[in-house]
């Protein structure tokens, strides 16, 4: 027997006597998948959204159901401009088509598929909307790096300077004598002076100047690390999701919208203790997000908050479906003793 079906009987079990509409799993998620349809198809994409979102944790099994009710998931948070959610659902859309290939040959009306390609995408990347359509993934390619620039230096050439040349001395002018004349002194010549040897500067290999390194673009490692968990949920590894989404909420950063899908991961992994420590880290719940009240509460009632978790679960209840397991905790927690 599967977690959920385990999980689906335990629940009928323990509301068969207290509860007037219980009924089969199975019974249950057909039910709720329907209503969603309906809910959508009427314009009440609030309740559509919540329904299928239940309804969706019932069709694992049916490859098919499950991946229509997250298509309609998609659209309904992406006209409530719910992008983180709707982001969520076509990535399950996305998780589910590397099981099994279903998604071309879904029954879906031609305006809602074209609606759903075109927030895929927007919503996904090129790869995730290359695979969903079955073609080959888009790789990005990058221009090659420019060739580096060198700098030329050039030497000027020496200044030679010419050396001195000493200046010849006159012949003296001797006087006339009586005896007969003497023969007079020749002038000695200079001697030649040793020219300066130019030395020739070798020249000199000009050096390439490095190029200076591009800043890499960082890339936030919570969106990956949030679709992987949420796989390993949905494939029953829930001690491999709870590691998962403890190493994101416990990053230096997290978005409000990251922290609330860690939360609820959290609370399906049955992990309560790090779905409170995700909510703290995603600050107050707002509008659009009442759903979140009640994983808050049940997280806060199985660690003995029980006043805490009465408040969350007040704030819940006018905007959820009250399924089996919704009356089991709400007895839980409204019975609890503080």
């Amino acid at each position: 027997m599967s977690v959920r079906k385990f999980w689906v009987c335990l629940s009928l079990v323990a509301l068969a006597a207290a509860s007037a509409f219980a009924a089969s799993g199975d019974e249950f998620y057909d039910r709720l998948f329907n209503r969603g349809m309906a809910q959508f198809n009427e314009g009440n994409y609030p309740n559509a959204y919540n329904s299928l979102r239940t309804a969706a944790f019932g069709l694992l099994e049916d490859i098919r159901r499950f991946e229509t009710a997250e298509i309609y998931m998609t659209l309904s948070a992406s006209r409530l401009h719910r992008e983180s959610d709707a982001r969520a659902a076509a990535q399950r859309v996305i998780t589910a088509e590397r099981i099994e290939r279903r998604y071309g040959s879904l029954s879906l009306p031609d305006t809602i598929r074209k609606e759903f390609d075109e927030a895929a995408r927007t919503l996904l990347t090129a790869d995730q909307v290359a695979f969903l359509h079955g073609a080959a993934p888009v790789t990005s390619t990058r221009p090659p790096a420019p060739a580096p620039q060198t700098t030329t230096i050039t030497i000027p050439p020496p200044i030679i300077v010419p050396a001195p040349q000493p200046k010849q001395t006159p012949p003296a002018t001797q006087p006339k004598a009586v005896p007969p004349p003497q023969p007079q002194p020749q002038p000695t010549r200079p001697q030649p002076q040793p020219q300066p040897q130019v030395v020739q500067p070798q020249p000199v290999a000009p050096q390439p100047v490095a190029p200076q390194p591009q800043p890499q673009p960082v890339r936030s490692t919570a969106e990956p690390s949030l679709a992987e968990a949420e796989r390993a949920v949905n494939s029953g590894d829930l001690a491999t999701a709870r590691t998962m989404y403890r190493a994101v909420i416990e990053a230096p950063q997290i978005s409000h919208a990251n922290a609330l899908r860690a939360a609820e991961g959290l609370y399906r992994a049955r992990d309560f203790a790090g779905a409170i420590r995700a909510f703290q880290r995603g600050g107050a719940i707002g509008t659009g997000e009442e759903q979140y009240h009640y994983y808050y509460a049940v997280a806060l009632y199985e660690n003995g908050r029980y006043a805490e978790a009465k408040r969350e679960l007040q704030a819940a209840l006018p905007f959820i479906e009250v399924t089996p397991d919704v009356q089991r905790y709400r007895v839980k927690i409204e019975g609890a003793i503080e």
